[in-house]
């Protein structure tokens, strides 16, 4: 039985691309569309193995190097996660259960509710500038305190 190297290529672009789904490290996409190409250059120029194999090469790093950066800005949306926890970072909330270190307490900012921690004891009521976010539990300030800290600072 032979097998036409066309589906060959062919099957090992997909095998590329549904590896890509499993282990999302975005440089297999690129290999997947490197082994297409080698199929489509082998189906339409009955190419030898080698020439296909260096087709497969030059084609899998020009589009790593040249299409890499677009696509997983579009793909993987890390610059929108990074700016939404900015926007976090000195907004304000209310505490909706007492925070008392080291345990967590609760706060409300934008509709949500946060886990939260503090370096001191802080009442259910309270408005708190969110200081720092990390993994879901939000370190915060009372407001009040950043008040007194500037108040003894321009003293």
């Amino acid at each position: 039985m032979d097998v036409s190297p066309v589906l060959i290529w062919f099957l090992i672009g997909t095998a590329c691309f549904v590896t890509e789904l499993a282990l999302p490290s975005f440089f297999l996409f690129f290999f997947g569309i490197g082994a297409w190409c080698a199929s489509a250059a082998a189906a339409a120029l009955n190419l030898p193995l080698t020439v296909q194999i260096a087709v497969f090469l030059v084609c899998s790093i020009c589009s790593l190097i040249l299409l890499r950066a677009k696509f997983r800005s579009v793909f993987v949306g890390e610059a929108k996660e990074k700016e939404a926890a900015d926007r976090l970072i000195s907004a304000t909330g209310i505490v909706t259960e007492a925070i008392t270190p080291p345990s967590e307490g609760r706060i409300q900012y934008k509709g949500s509710f946060w886990r939260a921690v503090a370096d001191e004891h802080v009442e259910v009521g309270e408005t708190v500038r969110i200081v720092e976010d990390k993994n879901l539990v939000i370190k915060v300030r009372a407001i009040k305190k950043d008040k007194e800290e500037t108040k003894w600072e321009s003293e």
